[in-house]
């Protein structure tokens, strides 16, 4: 039997529009190879959670939102049950002349005690309301609701480093939950944990970004026999599936073993691609590139192995064992590849 890998690379090709202003150097021949010996094609999903839920057979909608509030949930050890889940991201907002900025929340560092004190308020507040926050991971927060507002809203990784305006929720209950939001950022200005950040010079947990409205959807029947990842919404959709996800091996090559289709999601890329850091990036970009020599050896060493890479932003590179033949494929630079060619 056939064995195909699904890997994702989300930050794959950035964006990274300040990678050759800011004057860096990466050598990656092996991801460059790649790229350039491989069949592209257009596949569905513009960013790792739309991606991974096409590859599950979730297409996104414009019209409404994929359910990763409760899937990543799921993806976090919690029990969705039956009702009404969102993302509830913590955010650092800071205004900039008429615009109001979000940055990604790793750069928040969140710890736990904080998390539980900001749930503890906003639940004690909202309690009649039928709202619950659970923060049962530092780095990850979820809304509970009974029902599901009629809104569609948007991915916090579409919205990082961006004026928030073009990506507030739309839809009938809009103006509702924009007050809500209004409401808990009043809350989070007045909670201990952000008056002692500020005290330290560290950056306020002052807003929630809310996103993924849902309930806990059913699957069909997925391709895959294997599943590596450890971001929430791989987790999630795994353990959806019926299958249990396994931790990345530290040996890439180690996902071909077996038959059938594997996943592989690796988000090393993406934090620094949010956070607009090219020198992170392209030290980890040198670092796959040394993992991907062994996973590329290993396709070669099997008979009818492939390859499909997605940098998860709407094209899909496949690779096969024949590929390695086609020399007249001179490969390209990474800057020269990136989304949109925005590298300064």
């Amino acid at each position: 039997m056939a064995v195909t890998l699904h890997l994702l690379l989300p930050g794959l090709l950035g964006p990274m529009p300040s990678f050759k202003t800011a004057g860096c150097e990466v050598s990656i021949p092996v991801l460059e190879r790649i790229l350039a010996h491989a069949d592209q094609e257009e596949t569905p999903g513009h960013d790792l959670s739309t991606t991974l839920f096409s590859l599950f057979g979730m297409a996104a909608q414009p019209s409404r939102d994929l359910p990763e509030g409760a899937v990543n949930y799921l993806g976090s050890g919690g029990t969705p049950g039956e009702t009404c889940w969102l993302r509830a991201d913590p955010v650092h907002l800071r205004p900039d002349r008429d615009r109001l900025l979000l940055f990604n929340p790793e750069l928040l560092d969140v710890e736990q005690a904080e998390a539980d004190e900001i749930a503890g308020q906003i639940n004690a507040h909202f309690a009649e309301d039928g709202v619950r926050l659970e923060t049962s991971l530092p780095a990850h927060w979820y809304l509970h609701l009974e029902k599901c507002p009629d809104l569609v809203t948007t991915n916090l990784e579409q919205v990082v480093g961006r004026n928030i305006d073009a990506f507030l929720p739309s839809g009938p209950d809009a103006a509702k939950w924009r007050a809500l939001s209004n409401e808990i950022q009043m809350l989070l200005f007045n909670a201990p944990s952000n008056q002692q950040r500020e005290a330290e010079g560290r950056p306020a947990i002052n807003g929630l970004w809310l996103s993924g409205v849902g309930t806990l959807p059913s699957l069909g029947k997925v391709p895959f026999e294997r599943i590596f990842g450890e971001d929430p919404t791989c987790r999630g959709l795994a353990q959806l599936a019926g299958i249990q996800p396994q931790v990345i091996p530290d040996n890439l090559a180690d996902a071909w073993f077996g038959e059938g289709e594997a996943l592989l999601s690796v988000t090393n890329l993406l934090p620094p691609v949010l956070n607009a850091d090219p020198f992170h990036w392209a030290e980890q970009l040198a670092r796959l590139d040394g993992k991907l020599q062994r996973l590329i050896g290993s396709l070669n060493g099997q008979q009818n192995a492939r390859l499909h890479v997605y940098p998860c932003n709407g094209k899909r590179y496949t690779l096969r064992k024949t590929h390695r033949y086609r020399f007249w494929r001179r490969s390209r630079p990474i800057a020269d590849l990136l989304d949109g060619n925005q590298n300064g």
